[in-house]
């Protein structure tokens, strides 16, 4: 015996896969309009609110997009700000590596310099 439901429903089954049953619609587009207007609803009024329901979707949509270009825009300051530190950081560090190889030979020299006197006065120490 059929259930209510299933008598008022209509619909019988179909040997296509379920996906494909999705699909279809036991009501064609003139029975569900007339559907909709014998509950009170006219093809314009569901027009109108689904062109402002779009609308709207638009200008939240636009306010994201503005609000992620205006993140981005921050982000590539921020970026540019960071390359500038390190390429100071870097040239800085250069520097003192010059400094220091530089102070590091000056004293090797001096030291050898010294070295040489030591050795120098030994000699003349030694002659006498």
């Amino acid at each position: 015996m059929a259930s209510p439901q299933s008598e008022r429903l209509a619909i019988a089954p179909s040997p296509t896969t379920p996906g494909s049953r999705v699909l279809r619609t036991p009501l064609s587009d003139e029975a569900i309009w007339k559907r909709l207007r014998d509950a009170g609803f006219d093809e314009e009024s569901i027009k109108r609110r689904d062109k402002a329901a779009l609308i709207a979707y638009i200008a939240k949509l636009e306010a994201e997009i503005y609000d992620h270009q205006h993140h981005m825009g921050l982000l590539i300051l921020e970026r540019k700000e960071w390359v500038s530190k390190h390429e100071q950081i870097k040239a800085s560090a250069e520097s003192a590596e010059l400094i220091y190889k530089r102070d590091q030979a000056a004293h090797s020299s001096a030291l050898a310099e010294a070295r040489k006197r030591e050795d120098n006065l030994k000699k003349a120490l030694g002659i006498e």
